[in-house]
């Protein structure tokens, strides 16, 4: 599943962007900042319209639960839990204080795996920044007491022109979730916003399996093996095995025996066509 994390700063361009780059990147989920007040899009936001999270149509991403409150949004499915969140720099420390525990008191009610992703407007060393920050220590608390690891890897994600580049934007994981995700990066394409946009993928164990079953090379019905035969077939054949071969030239040959084996000692698989269905959430 790609996730595309966005900080679109209030910008009608990066709204009108939005859609376009779902479609390239092949993004089936975004958990979104400072969405377009006037966006059409069927996004969750939360009460104070600052952050959303969008499923764009034929996503495989099956809600069970979704909630909001200030400040955060998120969304569950069977397998985790994604919370989009915005955390402004207009507040004063107790203000942002009450809104991350708030975002930790809904995160701990939520059982499983969880990505939390956002614009925290703190600053910390394990996501970039210079020093870090009585808020990037609040965030750092928040993550270690719900077992989350930060996902960043230093490249700033803030570089209005002029100004010195930032690091506002994180992604935490669980544990439990991190073996799972993959590929983050922060992305260069223009989106309209002055914020630099970030993409990730999870691939959960099912998909694994239902993948790792896809790319099977097992083309016989061994339900149907006849085993004396295959010995007989093997045995019949494996003096054109030369021992003193070199290793590529001695596995080639062993398996073209064996291959011979099974074609006549069982009958193939028949292959059936490939179905894509897409489901509408």
């Amino acid at each position: 599943m790609i996730i595309l994390q966005a900080n679109m700063h209030r910008s009608k361009n990066a709204d009108l962007l939005m859609e376009q780059m779902v479609l390239e990147k092949g993004v089936q989920a975004v958990l979104i900042s400072e969405q377009y007040a006037q966006s059409e899009k069927a996004w969750i936001e939360d009460e104070s319209g600052t952050a959303a999270i969008w499923l764009p149509r034929a996503t495989n991403f099956v809600i069970i639960a979704k909630g909001s409150g200030d400040g955060f949004v998120y969304v569950q499915n069977s397998q985790f839990t994604m919370i989009s969140c915005y955390l402004t720099p207009n507040d004063n420390i107790d203000e942002f204080t009450r809104k991350l525990e708030s975002t930790e008191d809904k995160a701990l009610s939520l059982e499983g795996r969880l990505i939390i992703a956002g614009d925290f407007n703190s600053k910390a060393t394990e996501w970039g920044s210079a020093t870090t920050n009585s808020r990037g220590r609040r965030v750092l608390d928040m993550a270690a007491r719900l077992g989350q690891v930060v996902l960043n890897t230093g490249t700033t994600t803030y570089r209005k022109p002029g100004c010195e580049g930032t690091t506002p934007d994180i992604t935490l994981a669980s544990e439990s979730i991190v073996s799972f995700t993959k590929d983050w990066r922060v992305l260069e394409d223009y989106n309209g916003s002055d914020h630099q946009y970030i993409t990730f993928c999870i691939e959960m164990e099912n998909q694994r399996v239902r993948e790792n079953r896809n790319k099977s090379t097992r083309k016989w019905n061994i339900n149907k093996l006849n085993p004396a035969t295959l010995l007989a077939t093997i045995d019949e054949n494996k003096t054109t095995i030369c021992t003193n071969s070199a290793a590529k030239t001695l596995v080639k040959t062993t398996m073209q025996c064996i291959t011979l084996g099974c074609n006549v000692s069982m009958p193939k698989i028949e292959q059936k066509k490939k179905c894509c269905i897409l489901v509408d959430t």
